[in-house]
């Protein structure tokens, strides 16, 4: 069963921001400065790291 996070979208001057779960950060080893995909797929929000 997936795990589940809940979070605020919240307005960053003019974009929508929300923040990645330090769980998820620390399991796909996502450091600041790293770049993330994003796409959007049968109504779901998909992000992955690129390596």
């Amino acid at each position: 069963m997936p795990i589940e996070f809940k979070r605020k979208v919240i307005n960053n001057h003019g974009s929508l921001q929300v923040n990645i779960p330090i769980e998820i950060c620390e399991y796909l080893k996502i450091r600041k400065g790293d770049t993330i995909a994003i796409s959007l797929e049968d109504n779901r929000f998909i992000c992955r790291k690129v390596e």
